[in-house]
């Protein structure tokens, strides 16, 4: 870096780590706030869960003692009702104060017995419940559970998995993890990367723009190519390190996150992820940061304020959300190389691909040295604003 750029990169750094409110706005407070968010939502979630599945409550009648002694297993307490209490009791699971209302045809057990396949002599059980309330579609759950039991017990032509001892879901804990956090991580990571760079730009060239100190930068003897060169690196260091504590963040909130949303989540582990992976992620965030500081400046440059300036990169921020969801509809990332060329696009596949074990080193390469390419070409834009009087003076 030359010395005009070093002097200009120089500056902004001391600007940015000499204000601690903005150091700890910028850098600490993101990492911080969406690590104890995500871990409370997560703890809550799941205590709540908790709390709703701890035990069930059900109004009964002519309920067979087999299955009665079947759900009591499952943390049910059954109350044994009249039919003409039904009503109330439907009333008192619609305000939650029931999970369930059951009612069995009378003589169930016998008519289980004598069932014969082909003849019209099949039982209905009435089952309601409260799809709104958590613990009322759990309960329903188990109990139709519960009931396609007793169902196959009585007529079982085959069974599906029948070996007690045998794991039929042959995914591994790297295969479920790199499937969830794929789909996930990748729009996450650039949200706020993105969030990070919108921060910074906009103040540090449409804000001295709209404060008029950006004129006594211009009339120094420093070529106006080597003042954006020294801004645009030290707003990537900036919006990277931002942007490293939001996803330090997310990173370790994730698994309390996850785990709140069922059985299946709590495997995830980012142990099975290498150093390797790590490297090739953190060359995809540095190179995609510096595209975003590079773009977000060329409209920081054009608005004549930072509310200008907020505004006018508003349709920046869909772009990159519209891309990001790709992840969420797509069954695996993109391996064909030509993908890899499309400015923020390639950066999103290429962080599915590593997350989900199957990226391809050529196509991260390719993300990394496009990226810089748009970049230059960016910088390049800037230059010839900058040079333009009538842009910088808003004129």
């Amino acid at each position: 870096m030359k010395n005009g750029a070093l002097i200009v990169f120089k500056k902004e750094l001391a600007r940015f780590f000499g204000d601690k409110r903005l150091l700890f706005t910028s850098v600490i407070m993101p990492g911080l706030l969406i690590y104890v968010i995500y871990s409370l939502m997560g703890s809550s979630m799941s205590t709540m869960l908790k709390d709703k599945t701890s035990s069930f409550t059900a109004a009964a009648v002519d309920m067979p003692q087999s299955i009665s002694k079947t759900l009591a297993e499952m943390d049910f307490e059954i109350e044994d009702i009249e039919l003409a209490q039904l009503d109330d009791s439907k009333e008192k699971v619609k305000d939650g104060e029931l999970s369930l209302c059951v009612v069995f045809p009378q003589d169930f057990e016998e008519a289980l017995a004598s069932y014969t396949a082909g003849v019209d002599n099949v039982q209905n059980v009435e089952i309601w419940y409260n799809s709104a309330d958590i613990g009322s579609s759990q309960a329903y759950s188990r109990v139709v559970a519960a009931l396609d039991g007793v169902e196959r017990s009585v007529s079982n032509v085959f069974d599906i998995n029948g070996g007690k001892d045998a794991d039929y879901d042959l995914a591994t804990d790297e295969d479920t993890t790199g499937t969830i956090l794929a789909m996930i991580l990748p729009m996450l990571l650039m949200t706020l990367m993105y969030s990070s760079c919108v921060a910074l730009a906009p103040e540090s060239i449409a804000g001295e723009k709209e404060r008029g100190t950006i004129a006594a930068l211009l009339i120094t003897p420093v070529p106006r190519s080597q003042i954006i060169l020294g801004k645009v690196c030290a707003l990537s260091v900036m919006a990277l390190l931002g942007g490293l504590s939001s996803f330090l963040g997310t990173f370790l909130s994730l698994p309390a996150l996850m785990a709140s949303m069922g059985d299946e989540t709590e495997i995830i582990s980012t142990q099975v992820y290498k150093a390797a992976d790590f490297l090739w992620l953190i060359l995809l965030i540095l190179s995609t940061v510096l595209l975003f500081i590079t773009l977000i400046s060329i409209v920081s440059t054009l608005a004549k304020s930072v509310k200008e300036a907020g505004t006018m990169v508003m349709p920046l921020m869909l772009v990159v959300m519209l891309m990001s969801f790709s992840t969420m509809y797509q069954s695996e990332p993109r391996v064909e190389f030509f993908w890899f060329f499309i400015p923020l696009y390639n950066t999103i596949q290429g962080m599915s691909g590593i997350f989900s074990f199957s990226s391809v080193p050529i196509n991260l390469l390719i993300t990394a040295a496009s990226n810089v390419a748009y970049s230059l070409v960016g910088i390049f834009v800037l230059t010839k604003l900058f040079d333009n009087e009538r842009v910088m003076f808003n004129a």
